[in-house]
């Protein structure tokens, strides 16, 4: 093939071969050091640990069996705890979607000087811990706090709304708690379009909102995906949210491992929850990063 692609009286010059880059490997052995040393052994242990049994009055007893994952899939009460963790965590996850969005397409195209402050703004929430965060939704939404007090002020609602110790408080705790890793994925994302394709699309006749569904909303679908997959994972793990604004009312996965953790110290079985949440949670970034390296994202729009 290479001969016959050469002129005559030429001769082909040797390929080179390409040099193997070690820079990106040596970036990221320090942090794979650190999981490997003080996170893997730990996950290991609880993995192991979960196959243990556990006895009230002899505490753990080392005899392997999986009677903590057979007694979490066929009780209805555990899979209704854990069908109602991805259930909010997918509600928690769409919610931000759609507020996240408008956010960080502002910032990146209508920003301007002001950009740098608007990205801290975004990320300022985070600066402030989750207890201290759930705490404040207390008073905030509380039947004598702000958004109760407002709604009666205007004649909206004769009685004050109850938006703590249900699910709908835990709802609103964590959109605000996870909604500055949909911006800034997002605001990533928008930022590597290249601002002539939308123009392009404009001077080939195509309007504001036909530019953005066919050019701008698909080449930032990746930015889209990594902060839906970030928020859904962290929700579905979060603890200080559901416990406070959910006053034990609202149990999910987070609260129980805490709960036969520590109250019941029945850690075979806590670990065994914990594990049944990572395989769901690792299952979604499995699919999610699917989507992402094959570009399914963007047939829909074709």
């Amino acid at each position: 093939m290479t001969e016959a692609l050469t002129r005559p009286g030429e001769t082909a010059l040797p390929k080179k071969k390409a040099k193997t880059n070690f820079l990106p490997y040596l970036l990221i052995l320090p942090a794979l050091l650190l999981l490997l040393l003080f996170f893997a052994p730990g996950i290991f242990y609880s993995f192991i640990q979960s196959f243990w049994k556990f006895s009230p009055v002899k505490g753990i007893i080392a005899d392997w069996n999986i009677g903590n994952y057979t007694k979490f899939l066929s009780d209805s009460f555990y899979l209704g705890i854990l069908w109602r963790t991805l259930r909010l965590s997918f509600t928690v996850m769409v919610i931000d979607l759609i507020l996240a969005y408008p956010v960080a397409y502002f910032i990146v195209y209508r920003g301007g000087r002001w950009r740098g402050i608007l990205i801290l703004f975004v990320i300022s929430p985070l600066l402030v811990t989750l207890v201290i965060r759930a705490m404040g939704f207390l008073m905030i939404l509380g039947p004598g706090g702000v958004v109760n007090d407002f709604l009666l002020a205007v004649k909206l609602r004769e009685e004050p709304v109850k938006m703590l110790f249900n699910e709908r408080g835990v709802i609103i705790g964590l959109v605000q708690t996870e909604i500055p890793y949909m911006i800034i994925s997002m605001i990533a994302s928008l930022q590597r379009i290249d601002t002539s394709l939308p123009l392009a699309a404009r001077n080939l006749g195509a309007s504001s909102l036909q530019a953005f569904l066919r050019v701008t909303l698909p080449l930032s679908l990746p930015g889209v995906l990594a902060g839906s997959i970030l928020v859904f994972v962290l929700s579905a793990g979060s603890f200080a949210t559901p416990a406070i604004l959910g006053g034990g009312r609202v149990q999910v996965m987070g609260t129980m491992v805490y709960q036969q953790e520590v109250i019941l110290l029945n850690w075979p079985y806590a670990d065994a929850i914990a594990f049944i949440l990572l395989i769901v949670v690792a299952l979604v970034i499995s699919v999610g990063n699917r989507l992402v390296e094959r570009g399914r994202y963007a047939a829909v729009f074709q």
